[in-house]
Parts: structure tokens; sequence; C-alpha cells
């Protein structure tokens, strides 16, 4: 587990991406989405500013 700050929002979260596992796991976003991300941000986002691009489930 690392200390993190967001790309987005410069908060600071515990980022676990060095083993499965990590909570943005459970984040689905669509590859296009995905890509923008990552062309946008130098670094992971925040679960908060994560969620904002997360796909909604249809209901």
């Amino acid at each position: 587990m690392s200390i993190k700050r967001c790309s987005k929002c410069a908060s600071v979260f515990e980022c676990c991406n060095e083993k499965e596992g990590c909570w943005c796991e459970a984040v689905f976003i669509d590859l296009k989405t995905l890509n923008h991300i990552k062309k946008e941000y130098k670094n992971c986002l925040c679960a908060n500013c994560l969620k904002e691009y997360a796909v909604k489930e249809e209901k």
C-alpha cells in the first residue's frame, strides 16, 4: 500500500495498486474514458474523482 495524492483534486488517499484487490478495481470505467483519464492525469485518482467517471448501472 502507498499514499498518493489525487491527480485531479489533490486529496491524499491510500493506493494498493501494487497488489490485486485494490479498491479501484471495483470501479468500472469504459475503455474510451479510461484512455482519456490516462492522457489527462499523471497518476491515480482518489475514489471520489474516479467514481465521477464510472459507468452508471442501468435500472
